[in-house]
C-alpha cells in the first residue's frame, strides 16, 4: 500500500547473491493502518456500519500483509557456477526451485516498459531458450539500481 515500500532485497552471502520479493511484516505499520482506518470510517459511517467496514479492512489488511510476508520468492546467482536459480518459498521454505540458466549472463537481462493506473513500471526478465519473468520494478530507480548491480557487483569466476 506504501509507493515508497521496499518490496526487494539484494543481498550476498559469500559467492551466492540473493534477489528477494519478501515483504517485511510490520505490526507497528499495522496497528497505525487499521486504527487510523477504524477512527476514519466510524466517523464518516458511523458506529454500526463504521465498525463493521473497519474490521474487515483490518482483516483484508492483515492477511494481504502476512501472505506477502510469508509467501515469496528468491533469485539466487553463484559466482563460482554461475548458476542461477528461482526458489518460491513458503516460511523459509522452499516449495520449488527452477533453473533459470546454467551459466549467467547480466547482458540477457531485458526490461519491458508497462503502464499500469497512467505509472510507467519495468517487468524484469531473463532471456534464455525462452524468457522468463522474474519481478515487477515499481520505478525507473529500481530498475536503475539492479541493471547497476548485476552489471557491476556480479563477477563470475
Amino acid at each position: 500500500m506504501n509507493e515508497n515500500e521496499d518490496y526487494f532485497r539484494i543481498s550476498k552471502n559469500g559467492y551466492i547473491h540473493t534477489l528477494s520479493d519478501r515483504i517485511t511484516f510490520k505490526w507497528k505499520e499495522l496497528l497505525i493502518w487499521t486504527s487510523t482506518s477504524f477512527i476514519i470510517l466510524i466517523w464518516f459511517l458511523g458506529v454500526g456500519i463504521g465498525l463493521f467496514v473497519a474490521i474487515l479492512t483490518l482483516i483484508s489488511y492483515t492477511l494481504y500483509r502476512f501472505a506477502s510476508w510469508f509467501y515469496y520468492t528468491e533469485l539466487k546467482i553463484n559466482e563460482k557456477t554461475g548458476k542461477f536459480i528461482r526458489l518460491k518459498k513458503i516460511l523459509n521454505r522452499t516449495q520449488k526451485t527452477e533453473l533459470i540458466s546454467e551459466s549467467f549472463d547480466p547482458n540477457r537481462f531485458e526490461y519491458s516498459e508497462l503502464t499500469r493506473s497512467g505509472k510507467t513500471k519495468f517487468l524484469l526478465t531473463y532471456k534464455t531458450h525462452k524468457n522468463k519473468e522474474l519481478l515487477i520494478l515499481k520505478n525507473k530507480e529500481d530498475k536503475e539500481l539492479i541493471e547497476n548491480y548485476f552489471a557491476n557487483k556480479i563477477r563470475l569466476k
